[in-house]
């Protein structure tokens, strides 16, 4: 079988590149891959190209000292202190391992050029893992995706936290926007995206359990003290969702005073009003109890400061007088 290339599209049929998709994780060739026995016996770098693909599950199979000699066998002096320094400059154990294709004398062929980045990943979880590799963040970030499809939202929300652990170090260190994150991070989601799935998987899980609320509130604002400098209309989000789930707490007065400052620091947006609303007009949580004149009252507001949603708000005010 042809070599696939690192930027065609994956042969599972993702439609993703196959270097963002099964490279690593998959061998696609004619016939089963040789056993880690049969290996042994391949040609040497330098003697022939190998011929199938590697993987970081297989790669995983050798011990620490047989990677390093193998690297080493392929041109990378890899010396295990330098190896620790670079971690701290690097966010990418790719990106690490193109550097050392830089700077050292690779003579790796064939699908052995992957083993090189392969190995970073692998030695990166296990000689650093206390500061996990970007790549590895990035995996369990598909975790957590795949517990939305295959079993439940609290599940995917726990997925994620630990994920938003791993990453807020390198957030508070590099970057002070979502953008900027989106710019530097090289991983499947765009991160801004994956931001704004948790804080809404956050919201779904409260729904059956309030301790979400509480994370919620936690993670918006953690969010929003990282990336002061994220456009307007995400840190509007984000504050408002830190609002709402003050209210569903349970922590009324404390939700009531952060929709006024919502009203006040984003004067241009009618949404801080209709979410203030939306809690009253609707069975938000539990032990909250409708008030329907509280949440006529704010609409109103609403209207008032902001016509150009007439539309929007007419249609939640209408919504009120059904029974």
């Amino acid at each position: 079988m042809a070599k696939i290339g690192r930027n065609a599209p994956c042969p599972c049929g993702s439609g993703k590149k196959y270097k963002k998709c099964c490279l690593g994780k998959k061998v696609f060739s004619d016939g089963p891959a040789p056993t880690p026995a049969a290996k042994a016996v391949k040609p040497k770098s330098g003697q022939g190209a190998r011929s199938w693909h590697w993987s970081t599950d297989e790669i995983r199979m050798f011990d620490t000292a047989e990677i390093i000699s193998k690297l080493r066998g392929f041109g990378v002096d890899f010396k295990e202190a330098q190896f620790i320094k670079d971690t701290e400059n690097y966010v990418s154990a790719c990106k690490l391992a193109k550097h050392w294709e830089e700077i050292h004398p690779v003579n790796a062929a064939g699908f052995d050029v992957d083993f090189i980045w392969m190995a970073c990943i692998v030695l990166w979880e296990r000689l650093r893992p206390d500061r996990p590799s970007i790549e590895d963040i990035d995996d369990l970030m598909q975790d957590g995706y795949a517990a939305l499809k295959s079993s439940s939202t609290s599940v995917a929300c726990d997925i994620w936290l630990e994920v938003w652990e791993k990453l807020k170090p390198y957030f508070a260190k590099r970057m002070t926007s979502v953008d900027e994150a989106d710019d530097q991070m090289d991983m499947r989601q765009f991160v801004s995206n994956w931001c704004q799935d948790l804080e809404m998987e956050l919201f779904n899980a409260a729904r059956h359990d309030v301790k979400y609320h509480r994370k919620r509130v936690e993670y918006c604002r953690e969010f929003c003290s990282l990336f002061p400098d994220s456009d307007r209309l995400t840190l509007e989000n984000m504050k408002t969702a830190a609002a709402e789930s003050l209210m569903g707490m349970g922590h009324i007065e404390e939700g009531e005073q952060a929709f006024l400052n919502l009203v006040d620091e984003f004067p241009e947006s009618a949404w801080p009003y209709i979410k203030w609303g939306d809690i009253y007009a609707e069975a938000f949580g539990e032990d909250f109890a409708l008030d329907l004149d509280k949440a006529k009252k704010i609409y109103e507001m609403a209207l008032e400061k902001h016509p150009k949603e007439k539309r929007t708000i007419m249609e939640r005010l209408e919504d009120l007088k059904r029974p």
